[in-house]
């Protein structure tokens, strides 16, 4: 294609440019841009300044078969196409290949498992570019629907976002799995990507605690003003737990700083050589995270903290206890 703008603006009768190929590419760009019929392309081919009128009926008929050994698949010219050649296919576009796809999808799982919904937002709307260059329908649909937010609605997520940002109070229809769909006021806080599922945390105003609900399960997002603003973000402060705990081994060695939380001392020579505060607004959550460390954490404070875990502790031990195999 540069070659022929190239051409284009520079024409030399006394270049090696050959016009026999430049004729065969010059009329295979006109149909890749649409199907034409003869007097079309020849009508085309009298204003290019490097072919002029040098071409007839009979030469486009030349230059169209060549195409096709070439490996191009066009049409014959008929009355319901409108006389026009059409050209269906070419060897000259980009075509991944099922070994490109499954590469795409390893890339994208990867992905999923950092926890970062926006990159995995701008992947998929990558793939989504690109999937009619997949060999096969199947590798399409991989392409497009194979992804953690297949079922989330992009124009719900966008308003969660916007009003999360905003601190505003609305009112969305939520299909629990527990029980079934339910209208809910609710401040949405934030926007967290955990388990290949996307959650909006916030204020539930029926339950009065914090929670987080699957955005796939909302909609209906409407704005509601009778609530006041300051009251809304005084309880965000009030309902912010702070829980400090210790790591030792691989997950100390491991562990890395987010957002919530803080390393308050770091001593190598320690059993125990990091000792985190974490702010907290729901304990389950932040409870399951404490026991994928194992017996490398142990909670310092506060002394309910301590209480709530290891009731979680006896719990699972009872579960185990109780349970028939």
């Amino acid at each position: 294609m540069s070659a022929f703008k190239l051409a284009k603006k520079s024409p030399n009768a006394e270049n090696n440019l050959s016009k026999t190929g430049y004729r065969a590419l010059f009329l295979l760009f006109k149909l890749i841009e649409a199907p034409r019929t003869a007097e079309e392309l020849i009508n085309l081919v009298s204003v290019d300044p490097i072919l002029k009128n040098d071409i007839s009926k009979d030469t486009i008929t030349l230059t169209i078969n060549t195409l096709r050994k070439a490996g191009c698949v066009i049409t014959r010219p008929t009355w319901k196409s409108g006389c026009k050649y059409i050209l269906k296919s070419h060897p000259f576009s980009t075509k991944l290949s099922q070994e490109n796809i499954n590469t795409l999808q390893i890339l994208r799982d990867s992905i999923s498992t950092l926890g970062d919904w926006q990159l995995l937002l701008q992947i998929n709307k990558f793939y989504e570019k690109i999937a009619h260059l997949a060999p096969d329908t199947e590798s399409k649909d991989l392409l497009l629907y194979k992804h953690a937010l297949k079922n989330v609605d992009y124009q719900i997520l966008n308003e969660l976002v916007l009003y999360s940002q905003l601190k505003k109070t609305i009112n969305f229809c939520y299909d629990s799995p527990k029980h079934g769909v339910e209208d809910i006021d609710f401040i949405p806080e934030k926007i967290t990507f955990e388990n290949e599922k996307l959650y909006v945390w916030g204020y539930h105003i029926k339950y009065d605690k914090v929670c987080f609900l699957r955005v796939d399960k909302i909609s209906h997002i409407c704005l509601l003003t009778d609530i006041n603003i300051k009251k809304q973000c005084k309880f965000f402060e009030e309902n912010t737990n702070c829980i400090t705990y210790k790591l030792k081994g691989y997950s100390a060695t491991m562990y890395s700083e987010n957002n919530n939380e803080i390393i308050v001392c770091s001593d190598s020579k320690k059993e125990y050589s990091l000792t985190i505060k974490a702010y907290i607004k729901n304990r389950f959550n932040f409870f399951q995270r404490l026991l994928s460390y194992g017996t490398d954490c142990v909670i310092i404070s506060p002394e309910s903290a301590k209480t709530d875990f290891l009731q979680v502790l006896k719990n699972i031990k009872e579960g185990y206890q109780n349970e028939e195999y």
